[in-house]
């Protein structure tokens, strides 16, 4: 239940009576109360206005005026609506409101047409012509949820919604500390049944089975295909024979990011670099400056024949890449597109512009397919993409909404955009001589649900959560509903607003239907994973707490119990059903805190739930050792079957003055049982004596750092910018490599 106004219907309102009258002799009553005006309504092209202030703060709503943009704004706990001075356009819960009458100032005062109060609260107003009087009867009214999207619809509209949007942020854009209100207007692990035998070649690292993500290597177990300074390498691997088979070199103004390979097609995303132009009207008072833009690009070869890969199609979003998933051939892609909107005069066209080769044109998304979230708008869009790599003639599906997204999680039948959503409020300060409301904030996420069906992407609806999440490993579906960790508060605060941890189950529709609130205060998350009825979770402040939380009962989820150790988990990878990996980083408490070290990886045993343990642990090198994989699950290799794992690490160690240093740069190649712990098979460098010996104490990025490690067989490949190296998996002795020109 939200609180809202309910309104008598009695008679019509829109009666003539010229087309401006300083009304006096109508009476305005609140609940049977008459209200007293120091400005009196007014009658405008036969439509009522009454003052803004006065009618909500007796409805009971808090009442802002934003003097910079002649903005008044109502709001409590469930409601805010907002209405621009000589604007026909109002905002409802962020819905857009159009208006036969636009708001007016008149002494003062923000004077609204009595229509934007009805509409705001889905009924009417009563307007009784004879005994000239305006009844409103407060109360109650439930807002039923709705999945549907309004459409932007035109420029104008836009810019109206954009506005509105705008003052909600603009205390965090402009760091102002505080308002005056008015006073007048100066003032998972779960692996698909079947009997197919995993191929003998490392794969992706991902999160969900089925559903690949994009890296900078690939390889279908006879073919590495590497993305390497802007080029794409195609080289056959046969143990420890590799040749070059060819190359797509780079094209100006297009850098690869990452790639995916479906059978003989390989899709290759990255960014493609191009000044943004699109101002139209050459009398602009104070235009737009012009700026280095840059584009989601996607260039798909066709690659059946190795020695000579042929580009076949290529799709530009104007936008910025987030992340993006494969599923059975077909390729859906996230991105963002901020409009760096500046209010100024001028036609500027801020749709997103799409070029689809099959189209033969660049084209830009009509603005009556742009959709927004009335309570979540944005100057930025949100565009989805899919497209079907298994038919190539099928157009593009996109769609673009007033938005943005910052995580993403997706199975195989639906993907989940999280964005940070920062809701406001005031507290007020009566130490001084007046009254001033400072403003205040909680942050929530919002998450929108979209289906994913044979390569096209269509929004379902939406859910809110308290807190923010910190990546996709955050966020589950499971049995149809939604699972999400997230941290709310802040860490360095010590009173109720200090940081605490959560995890909210939602059903289908997204409603919250389960919550555990409340986790380890003072604390934070630094890694998730959700695998079949359990979730687990380690927060940390100075030490590692690592909870094994309870799912199976949805509506009320529940810890089952906790480990405390030093250090931290920045990843955590399902072994089987009772054991997790933790990869992170060591921690020695000192006085002041805390010191991070080297990399931690540990064996979680949840074979007692109650009493989780670490069964085995190992640290590797000193402060400053790190690891790509810490940040990127897919630096990671692993392979239970094969008992190994690898992954890239820069090694620091201690020298005698007590500083750590640079001591190796490579593979790091592990066996992997949960009885005997972790074994090192050995270590892969592509870098020289000479380079080691140049390094000293420091060493930065380079072409020779190794960045993924691989297996095809029983051979491990490492691999850098500069070669790719074969080794016997048995004991990384070398076999073979294959050097690149620079």
């Amino acid at each position: 239940m939200r609180k809202m106004l309910c309104f008598i219907i009695v008679a019509v309102m829109g009666f003539q009576m010229g087309l401006v009258s300083y009304a006096q002799g109508i009476t305005v009553e609140i609940d049977k109360n008459a209200v007293k005006f120091d400005v009196e309504p007014v009658i405008e092209d036969g439509r009522v206005l009454v003052p803004f202030r006065r009618v909500f703060e007796e409805l009971g709503l808090s009442v802002e005026w934003d003097g910079s943009l002649d903005i008044a704004s109502a709001y409590d706990e469930g409601t805010s609506l907002s209405i621009k001075a000589s604007s026909r356009y109002g905002s409802v819960n962020g819905e857009l409101l159009e208006l036969e009458t636009a708001a007016k100032i008149v002494d003062g005062r923000m004077l609204v047409p009595l229509r934007f109060i009805s509409e705001a609260f889905g009924n009417e107003v009563v307007w009784d012509g004879d005994k000239r009087l305006v009844s409103i009867t407060s109360g109650f009214k439930e807002i039923s949820k709705t999945d549907e999207l309004p459409a932007v619809g035109s420029r104008e509209k836009l810019m109206a919604i954009l506005e509105y949007s705008q003052r909600l942020s603009r205390f965090y854009t402009q760091f102002r500390d505080d308002i005056s209100i008015e006073k007048g207007l100066e003032e998972s692990f779960e692996p698909e049944a079947g009997d197919t035998e995993p191929p003998d070649y490392s794969e992706t690292n991902i999160q969900v089975e089925g559903v690949d993500e994009a890296d900078i290597v690939k390889t279908d177990g006879e073919y590495i295909y590497q993305i390497r300074n802007n080029n794409i390498s195609v080289v056959r691997a046969d143990g420890g024979k590799l040749s070059l088979e060819s190359e797509i070199e780079g094209k100006d103004g297009f850098k690869a990011s990452e790639m995916y390979l479906s059978g003989e097609t390989l899709a290759v995303i990255g960014v493609s670099s191009r000044p943004e132009f699109r101002m139209m009207d050459q009398d602009v008072k104070e235009s737009i400056w012009p700026y280095p833009g840059s584009a989601l690009k996607m260039e798909v070869y066709d690659i059946s024949d190795k020695s000579s890969p042929k580009q076949v199609r290529s799709v530009e979003i104007d936008g910025r890449y987030v992340t993006s998933r494969l599923i059975e051939g077909k390729l859906y892609m996230v991105a963002n597109k901020n409009m760096n909107v500046l209010y100024r005069e001028g036609e500027f066209d801020y749709r997103p512009s799409i070029y689809d080769s099959i189209e033969g044109r660049p084209i830009e998304i009509p603005y009556d397919e742009i959709r927004y979230f009335p309570d979540s708008v944005m100057s930025s869009y949100l565009i989805t993409i899919g497209i079907d790599l298994e038919n190539l003639d099928k157009r593009a599906d996109i769609d673009a909404y007033l938005g943005s997204g910052q995580n993403v999680y997706a199975s195989r039948e639906n993907m989940y955009v999280a964005e940070t959503r920062y809701e406001y409020d005031y507290e007020l300060d009566e130490s001084g001589n007046s009254e001033v409301y400072y403003p205040v904030y909680k942050v929530n996420t919002d998450i929108f649900k979209f289906r994913l069906d044979g390569g096209d992407i269509d929004y379902v609806t939406k859910g809110k959560v308290a807190g923010t999440v910190l990546n996709q490993f955050s966020m589950d579906e499971h049995g149809g509903e939604f699972r999400i960790a997230t941290t709310s508060g802040e860490i360095w605060r010590t009173d109720e607003r200090t940081s605490k941890n959560n995890i909210y189950v939602l059903d289908r529709s997204m409603d919250v239907i389960g919550k555990l609130e409340g986790i380890a205060p003072t604390e934070k998350i630094y890694s998730a994973r959700f695998i079949g009825d359990r979730a687990y979770m380690v927060t940390f402040r100075q030490v590692d707490p690592f909870y094994v939380i309870d799912l199976s009962d949805s509506e009320n989820p529940e810890i089952l119990g906790y480990l405390k150790i030093p250090g931290y988990s920045d990843y955590l990878h399902p072994y089987d059903e009772s054991h997790i990996i933790g990869f992170g980083k060591e921690t020695v408490q000192t006085k002041g805190g805390f010191t991070v070290e080297g990399m931690k990886i540990g064996i979680f045993d949840v074979s007692d739930v109650e009493s989780p343990v670490q069964s085995h642990a190992i640290s590797i090198g000193e402060r400053g050792t790190d690891s790509e994989m810490l940040r990127n699950h897919k630096a990671l290799m692993f392979s239970s079957q094969k008992g190994i794992m690898a992954f890239p690490l820069t090694e620091m160690r201690k020298a005698d003055e007590g500083w750590s240093q640079f001591y190796y740069q490579g593979a790091y190649v592990y066996a992997v049982d949960v009885e005997k712990g972790f074994d090192l098979i050995g270590k892969a460098s592509h870098l020289s004596r000479e380079d080691y010996e140049k390094a000293g104490s420091y060493w930065y990025e380079s072409d020779k750092n190794v960045k993924r490690i691989i297996y095809i067989g029983d051979n491990i490949y490492t691999i850098s910018s500069s070669a790719i190296h074969s080794h016997d998996m048995n004991d990384m002795s070398f076999e073979g490599k294959i050097e690149f020109e620079k």
